[in-house]
């Protein structure tokens, strides 16, 4: 349990995602779905997000992320950089397990590809703007 709790901030950290600019819809607001998570010295196992960015700047939103599995379920919070018009990249944070991970974001309309990694381990995910 406590691996998969060291992943699944990397899990949010990464969306992936083929979209044309216009017809990328704004990240910010809230967005769920699922994917898995692949801890280091574990098995693979599925996992369902709720998260919800929120607008700092231009380029800048914060991100807060519950994440759960049959196991356990797991809060982090971060902030991710617009790249581009369908693309962002940022870091989250997990404070029960003093865990930091990568992640990558692609819109595409109304659904984003995630994709995270960290020391603990790695996964991807596909949510949708609720």
């Amino acid at each position: 349990m406590r691996t998969l709790a060291l992943i699944l901030p990397l899990l949010l950290a990464a969306s992936v995602g083929d979209a044309v600019a216009a017809k990328a819809a704004p990240i910010d607001g809230t967005w769920s779905g699922g994917g898995y998570v692949k801890p280091t010295d574990g098995k693979r196992e599925r996992v369902r997000c709720r998260v919800t960015y929120r607008r700092q700047t231009s380029k800048v939103y914060s991100v807060s992320a519950v994440c759960a599995s049959a196991s356990t379920q797991i809060r982090q919070t971060g902030e991710v950089l617009k790249v581009s018009s369908t693309r962002y990249v940022g870091d989250l944070f997990n404070s029960e397990y003093n865990i930091a991970g990568r992640v990558r974001i692609r819109v595409r309309g109304r659904s984003q590809s995630v994709s995270f990694s960290s020391s603990a381990g790695r996964g991807s995910m596909t949510l949708r703007k609720r």
